[in-house]
Parts: C-alpha cells; structure tokens; sequence
C-alpha cells in the first residue's frame, strides 16, 4: 500500500473516509484517484531519470515525492479546510515540482534546451571566463561535451521549476506514435494543467510573489465536479513549498544510496547531514529536527550546512505565516525550534566532542563598511569618482540595451545636469539604458560588493545579453555608493525599457546608508517616458563642486571635467546647465575626430590655451603623427602618437580608459588607450593592446620622427620609449661613445673597428653628472659606451604602492631584466658585432655578481684619469 494513502489530507478528501465520499460524490473521487495514480506511475519514471543529470544531489525519486505527503500532514491542521480537488492539484504539484531536473522532462530532448536563451548565455559566460577573450556564435555552437554537460545541469537547475508549467500540458510519443500525458482525462487536464503548472512553479518563488502571480480568489468546480469543490491557490501552494522545504531528512539521502553515488564537495555535505536527520515533529508551533548519532568534529561542515537550511526553512515558515494570517487559515508550524541560539540547536542537532560557536565572519555595521570602502578610504578624497561611477553604470545600461534591441552603435544618451531646487545644489545623471526592474533595484543594486552583470538574475532578466557578447565595465558592485562621497540625499528612479511609464519607480536615499531608503512609484513629474534611469545627489555642502571643478589647483568648466572624464565614451553625452542644453560628445567620436581636437580634450581646453604659440604649434604639427591602433581582429584598442619631449610632461599627457572613461596617464604616449582593470577602485587602466600591435605602431613613429629634426636627448629619449614598447630603433641615436651619438648600425661598425678585448658600457646620468659637478668635458677612451640604462616608465599609477611595469615584453631568461632599455640594446649591437649570441657574451655588472660594485677608467680630464663606479663590464669571447 501506498504510504501517502495513510496521511489524514489524503484521507479526509480522497480517501475511503472522506466526507465526500458518499454516493453521489464516489464516482467523481474514483476519478481523481484513478487519475492521480496513472500520473504518479509516469511521474516515478521521469523521477528516477533526474539522477542521470544530477547523481550527486540527495533523492529525487518518487520515494521523495511521497514523502511530501508526510511532511505536508505534519503542518496542516487537522481542521484547515481541503477539498478532493486541492487535494488532487497539490498531489500533482508534489509530482512534477521537481521534475524539470532530469531531461526526460522535455520531449523534444537537449535541442529543446538549446532553444533557450540561457544556454547561448550559460555557454558564453563559461567560454568567456574559461579564454578572457570576446565569444563568437560558432564557439557557442560547437562546445565541448564537458561545457555542455556543465551547461545542461545549470539549465535543468535553474529552469526547472519554470519547466513544471508547461509538464502537464506536455505529451510523450510511444512506439505507436500515440500521446501520452501525465494526467490521461483531457477535461481534467484543461481544467487545472494551468493551475498545477503555476502551483510547482510557485515554490522556486519568493513567498511576496505568491499573492501578485496567483489567483487571490476561490477557482470555482468545472462542470464535471460538485460545485463546492472550489480551489484556493495561495493555500494550496504554501503547502507545497512548506513540505518541500522541511523534507529534509534520512529518507533524502540513503546511505546505501550514497555509497554508490559517491558525492563530493558540497553535495557530499548535504548528503552527510541529511542522513543524519530524523522525521521532525512538533513543539509549540514550532517545527523540532532530531538526529540519529552526533556529528563528529571532521562533520562540523555538515552541521553548519544543516544549521543554514534549518534557518531557511524557518524563514520559509515565519513569511508564510505572515502571508496566511491574514487569511485565518494559518498552518501548524512558524517556526524552527532553538534556531536561534546554535548551542541550544545542538542539543536537538546533537555534536560529539566539539561545540558549534558560531565564528562566521559578520559585518554588525553594513552602513559603516558601505561608507568606509565604498567612498573617501576606496577611492581617496577624489570627488570625480562618483561621476565616473554613475556615467559608467549609465554607459553598461545603454550598452545592455543596444545588444538587446539590435540598436546601432551610437545609441544612447547620457545628460549630466547641475541645477538646484528646494533642497539645495544637486548633480543628476540620467541615460536611456534598460532600466532596473524592482527585484534589480532592490536587490543587487543595493547589495554592498554584488555586481548585477554576469549573474543568473542577469540571466533571467536580461536573456540572450550574455551570448551576444556583452561585456560590462562594472563588475565589483561597490561604484554605486561612492556617490555618498557628494552627499547623503539620493534619489534613483527607473524604469525597464519595455514597459509602460506607471512602472516608474523611485528609491530614496534620505540618511545615506545609515537609514533604510524607501521604495515608491514615480509621480507624474518623475516617471521616465522611455526607460533608463536617472540618479539625482544633493551636495552636502557647496565645497563639493567646487572641488569637482578642481584640476591641477585651477577651476576648470563643466564641460571640460566631462570631456576629460569621458575621451572615448560610446554614449552620446549631454551637459545640462543653466536652463541650456548642449552635447558634448558623440558616440565614439574620438575614433574619426581631428588629432588635435582629441588632443585637447585629454588635455582639457584650460591647459591647451595655457601653452606658448610656440609649443601649441608643435603640438599641431606632431598631432599629424596620430595613428589608430587596430588589432587582427578589427578591433580599434587606441588611438596614439609619440610624444618624447620631458619638457611638457606635467602639463599633459595621454589616457588610459576604462569603458570610455579616463583611468590613468601616459607618459610619452599622447593619446588614448583602451584598459583594463583589476582592482575595485578602477585608478589604474592597464592598456589591452596586444605587445605586437604596439611594437609595429612604434616602429611607424619612430620613423615618422626621424625625420623631424630632434635635438640628441630628444632623439635618444624617443628611442628609448619605442624600445619599451618593443620596437626597433632603426636609425634614431640611442648610445654616445668618444665620437658622439651614434644609431645601432653605427654602433655596430664602432665596435667592429675598435676590437677591444673589454668594454665599459656606463649609465649616461652618472656622466652628465660627473661633468656638470666638475664643470668638465671628458676625454672618453674608445672601449666606453654610455647609455641610458633604466626604461621609462609610460603607465603612470599616481601611487608608488600601485607601480604596474607596462609594457610586459615576453623575457627570454632571467638575466634580461633589461630588456626593454636601451642597454639591452647596445648589448644587442656587440652580439652583432661579434657575431656571438646574446646570452653568449661576458657581462657582469652590479646586478649579475655579489660583488657590490664595479669600477673603471673610462677616460681623462687634462691628462688625469677618470674612474665611475656602477659599470658594465663587457668582455670580448676568445
């Protein structure tokens, strides 16, 4: 005999004894019956096919299923009222709420997966992590067996409650082509296929979700069934998802069962504790979980899981009670008994030999540690962060939408607005994105550390973004809450972009994070009409902007803290002041604008005017050298030109972005590169351009600047900088010796003609200074070569504790820490010379011996000897 037969919900409605079961109501009861027992057989063999996709989670079989029945009798009172045809609905919901896990679920098989779109975004968000690089369809369409066995599991978990929908409604074909569906009557089955769906589907949701997606109201009987059968759904459906979530033990993890699965990791957690566990009773409405034998000190793991899910379950209870009070039609249980106090539990969950302290770390001040790491002690006192924060969430938004709608690449607009009303000066920043729905505004938007981007929320929300190739510049979830850096009143309204304007809504920061913001549909004046969002920050003080407006201690314009901020935005953006409108930049318009205009605005208009003629004219005519950087791919990863000069360096210098938005400078390097970051406070943009795209567009400028007249320290500067970046120096001065300056080739002819048996190559800025000390001009010996030994640096951090060596050239061995000077060089022109490998020739030096220091004459001053420490010694091979 079936078990679920026994319970009194079975028995009081369908069973033998059930008040319904008079005559005249028998044949409909044997229906049901007859009917549920046809659907529970077909229901036991899709069950027992979710092991083939999952055979390391706990029971799913029908074994579980009937457990339900149990774990459902334990919470429903003996006087709530139940009908035969709840009761059938629930039986059915209990059947397929779970069946969506194995993929006998789905007739049509793994291409019927395939067709959804968070398979293209499941694949793409795995290959995207697993090669850092940008996924195309064919690489979605042809994966491996292990990504698709990993995206199959992560589908039939996620969907699988969605899934039970559409099972009743679903046929399988046998082998004489007929129609087999889980429930065999079609009145039956067009009478409640519907409201089953929907019931399994409902104990995946959050309870808040139950009164919005269910019928409020009694269903009334189909023609075919007394007319008191009536139907109430909520009721129906807390009982489902209750048993679910409280059949937790033995009866879910078999031990004979586990020891042929052999689980790991987590699922081996869960199956240890719950085989430990015994059927819960009751205890003054409070549901008591008992165990059979003590967890040991190496399950401690085990018994925290236990611990976590027992706090669920009695969080499941607590928002179902409050749901059913209003309805007097409350279950048995609200609650878990000794959940609070892990000592007390244990004397319920019981532990040998080892006390269950709870030393999770906590955070007792979420307010306190938004506002510490998610302003001034992240992010330093820069108050331009915020702005950059805001257009950049802006600027994903607008992105997200684009790839969704298949809109051009110069969709979207961002409008910054500085104006004041009645509760003072305030900054706003609104963009036509895709707005945030309520579940995103309230939930990953305001969670401290949790990016929405890349998630399974994203996922839902947003299907086919991920298989499209988005790629978003957030990823950390702490930017948002820089904006209380400004002040602490903050309003955000949004709205999703496909739906109508009353569902505008408005979440409203009063106290900063100290208080809890408040959540309300937008007025007339406040909805947006298109969809996006719009962020308005009140200054805390007049100071603000003030110090928003500062560069290099002078008081720059709205519109070049903009322009300097956004270089290489794909948005269009618009400034907003003083009653006017205006746009200053277009989408991706640094690609195709002239040189110097792209110039000035890294540069700000401020600075440019402040230059001599004579330095603004120079600046024009290198401003021709300007080359886009192109990748194979076609992808366009900067736009530069070299500029050696040290003369203008604290004036300007070349930019790193970020999604279009400044991050950090270049020395040398007058323009824009496209960046990367790894850190949360985003100050540091490390460029993405490939090692060989930046030597070949190196070499084209030394070439470009060959011919432009250099002085001798100009000219070797600029060849040290491409020989950082790789490149070859060609006929650009990199070295002196006793003739003067000399190229390679020279140099290689120098060394061919002196033959010495030992040479000393010396640091330039050890002579220069010798000479300047001693007001002298050295008489050099042919076997001296000086040179400049160090490589400059070209990404600047603005923080010692944050120097990153850009670029990172491939190194042959460990001695070539020198590779990217022009040391290395010279080196490079004796291997020619001598005709000998590089590695082959004796050098030794402070850095390749113990020996602290290295000395030598390396020349005369009115006919007395000159000795340098520091040298590089070069031996010639025999």
């Amino acid at each position: 005999m079936n078990t679920y037969t026994q319970t009194n919900i079975w028995k009081r409605t369908l069973g033998d004894n059930s008040p319904d079961s008079t005559t005249a109501n028998k044949e409909y009861l044997e229906k049901i019956k007859v009917e549920f027992e046809a659907s529970r057989d077909k229901a036991q063999t899709l069950a027992s096919e979710i092991s083939i996709s999952f055979p390391h989670y706990t029971d799913h079989s029908i074994t579980h299923i009937d457990a339900l029945w149990d774990t459902a009798d334990l919470v429903v009172p003996h006087d709530l009222p139940l009908n035969p045809a709840e009761i059938f609905i629930l039986g059915e919901a209990f059947l397929i709420h779970d069946l969506g896990m194995g993929l006998a679920a789905y007739p049509e098989g793994i291409n019927k997966l395939k067709e959804e779109p968070l398979w293209k975004d499941s694949v793409a968000a795995i290959l995207k992590t697993k090669f850092n690089c940008p996924i195309k369809d064919k690489d979605i369409e042809n994966v491996d067996q292990a990504t698709e066995n990993i995206v199959i599991e992560k589908i039939l978990r996620l969907q699988h409650a969605k899934h039970a929908e559409e099972l009743v409604k679903k046929s399988w074909k046998n082998n004489k082509g007929e129609d087999i569906f889980l429930i065999n009557d079609p009145k039956l089955r067009e009478s409640y296929s519907d409201l089953i769906g929907r019931i399994a589907h409902s104990h995946w949701w959050p309870v808040e979700e139950l009164e919005n997606n269910l019928p409020k109201d009694f269903l009334g009987a189909p023609e075919f069934f007394p007319k008191e059968w009536t139907v109430d759904a909520i009721k129906v459906a807390c009982i489902l998802r209750i048993a679910d979530a409280i059949q937790i033990d033995g009866r879910r993890a078999p031990s004979f069962l586990r020891s042929i699965r052999k689980p790991k990791g987590i699922s081996e957690l869960h199956w240890n504790f719950q085989e430990h566990l015994l059927q819960p009773t009751i205890k003054d409405n409070r549901l008591v979980f008992t165990t059979k034998y003590p967890f040991k000190v190496n399950e401690s793991e085990s018994w925290w899981l236990c611990h976590d899910t027992l706090q669920m379950i009695d969080h499941e209870l607590r928002k179902v009670d409050s749901l059913l009070v209003r309805t007097k039609k409350r279950l048995n249980v609200i609650g878990v008994a000794s959940i609070d106090d892990p000592q007390q539990l244990s004397q319920l969950i019981q532990v040998d030999n080892w006390r269950p302290i709870d030393t999770k770390i906590k955070v007792s001040n979420v307010a306190k540690l938004v506002h510490n790491l998610g302003g001034k002690q992240l992010y330093g006192n820069n108050y331009i962060v915020p702005l950059r924060e805001v257009i950049q969430n802006a600027s994903d938004a607008i992105r997200a939408r684009r790839l969704l709608e298949n809109e051009p690449s110069n969709f979207g607009d961002i409008t910054i607005r500085f104006n004041a009303d009645e509760h003072g000066d305030f900054i706003e920043i609104e963009d036509n994105g895709i707005g945030m729905s309520q579940k995103v505004l309230t939930g990953p938007f305001l969670d401290f550390g949790e990016s929405f981007w890349g998630t399974d929320l994203m996922h839902e929300e947003l299907p086919g973004l991920e298989s499209k190739g988005f790629k978003s510049t957030g990823k950390y979830g702490i930017g948002f809450f820089s904006v209380f850096m400004w002040g602490e009143k903050v309003s955000i309204t949004s709205k999703r972009f496909e739906e109508g304007r009353d569902s505008s809504l408005v979440l409203e920061f009063n106290k900063g994070v100290s208080s809890r913001p408040i959540l309300r549909s937008a007025n007339k004046t406040e909805i947006i009409k298109d969809g996006g969002t719009r962020i308005r920050i009140w200054f805390s003080s007049p100071s603000i902007k003030k110090q928003l407006l500062e560069y290099q201690h002078k008081q720059i314009s709205t519109t070049e803290l903009i322009t300097k901020l956004c270089p290489s935005l794909d948005c269009n953006v618009y400034l907003e002041e003083g009653g006017e409108k205006k746009q200053l930049i277009q989408a991706n318009d640094w690609i195709n604008m002239s040189p110097i205009d792209l110039i000035k605005r890294i540069m700000g208009d401020s600075i440019f005017k402040s230059l001599k003629k004579d330095e603004q004219d120079n600046l024009f005519k290198l401003s021709n050298n300007m080359n886009i950087l192109k990748e194979k791919d076609g992808s366009i990863v900067g736009r530069l030109l070299l500029y050696p000069s040290n003369k203008l360096r604290s004036r300007f210098s070349g930019t790193v972005t970020i999604g279009g938005l400044y991050s950090s400078e270049l020395s040398y390097l007058l323009g824009i590169l496209i960046g990367r970051s790894d850190r949360a406070s985003r100050d540091v943009g490390i460029p993405i351009v490939s090692n060989e795209i930046l030597k070949d567009w190196s070499e084209h400028q030394a070439t470009l600047l060959e011919s432009c007249n250099l002085d001798s320290e100009t000219e070797i500067n600029t060849a040290s900088i491409i020989k950082v970046c790789g490149g070859n120096t060609k006929n650009l001065k990199i070295a002196y010796n006793k003739n003067g300056i000399v190229n390679y080739n020279e140099l290689v002819n120098y060394i061919k003609s002196t033959e010495h048996k030992q040479y000393y190559i010396v640091q330039d800025a050890n002579v220069f200074c010798y000479e300047r000390k001693n007001s002298c001009k050295i008489n050099f010996y042919e076997n001296v070569i000086w040179v400049e030994m160090c490589a400059p640096g070209i990404l600047q951090t603005k923080n010692f504790y944050s120097y990153i060596s850009w670029p990172s050239l491939e190194i042959s061995t460990s001695d070539d820490y020198f590779l990217p000077s022009l040391e290395h060089t010279v080196m490079q022109a004796f291997s020619e010379a001598w005709e000998k490998n590089i590695n082959e020739i004796d050098s030794i030096s402070d850095f390749s011996s113990d020996e602290k220091n290295f000395s030598g004459i390396i020349g005369t001053v009115d006919k007395r000897e000159v000795q340098l420490d520091h040298l590089n010694i070069i031996r010639k091979p025999e």
